[in-house]
């Protein structure tokens, strides 16, 4: 239990600072994504196929928001996990 703990403590850690990189800067809607966007939407992503029970919206409003942006993206609604 201490090795998963220890594991939710760096995923709780890295969306605070995926928040804090997010938190002034618009989401790019454009073509040009840096491997940066791509690489946070692919995290979150992730979080929500494999952690849903976890809900990080409830605490990271701002890049929920971003996150719901990004995962209108054609890319992204194509590859969305069954």
């Amino acid at each position: 239990q201490a090795w998963i703990d220890r594991h939710i403590g760096k995923i709780h850690a890295s969306l605070k600072a995926m928040a804090k990189g997010l938190a002034d800067k618009p989401f790019c809607s454009g073509i040009h994504l840096s491997l940066a966007d791509i690489a946070v939407g692919c995290a979150l992503g992730y979080l929500d196929f494999r952690h849903a029970d976890r809900n990080w919206r409830s605490e990271r409003p701002a890049l929920a928001a971003w996150y719901a942006t990004f995962a209108q993206r054609p890319s992204m609604t194509a590859t969305v996990p069954g």
